[in-house]
């Protein structure tokens, strides 16, 4: 739950800085890759959730981890739509993945129960 508040609260953080440029309150560099990191993290969370709680196992959620590390891979560098090609934005959004991937490895050890 609190990967999931971060992940809203870094992206909403962004998003009043858009609209209040004078607020500074985090460094640029944070700002403009949040929403990659942001989305990547909070759709691998939901999507990995939902498998784990169907009875579904790791490999599923790896797989979803891996589809979205190379569909951001191969928007962030080789389809930029609407994009500038940005490698920085890439590593975030992997950042993202890495750190929904270890939340959902605790969940799968530590957290769900058997009916």
């Amino acid at each position: 739950m609190c990967t999931i508040i971060l992940s809203w609260l870094l992206f909403f953080i962004r998003l009043l800085n858009w609209f209040v440029p004078a607020l500074q309150l985090l460094p640029d560099y944070i700002l403009l890759h949040v929403t990659n990191f942001s989305l990547s993290l909070m759709v691998l969370v939901a999507l990995g959730f939902a498998v784990l709680i169907f009875g579904g196992g790791m490999k599923a959620v790896t797989v979803i981890g891996l589809l979205i590390a190379a569909f951001n891979l191969g928007y962030e560098l080789v389809f930029p739509i609407l994009n500038i090609p940005d490698f920085a934005d890439a590593v975030a959004g992997f950042l993202g993945i890495a750190i929904a991937y270890a939340f959902l490895l605790s969940l799968k050890r530590n957290g769900l129960m058997p009916k």
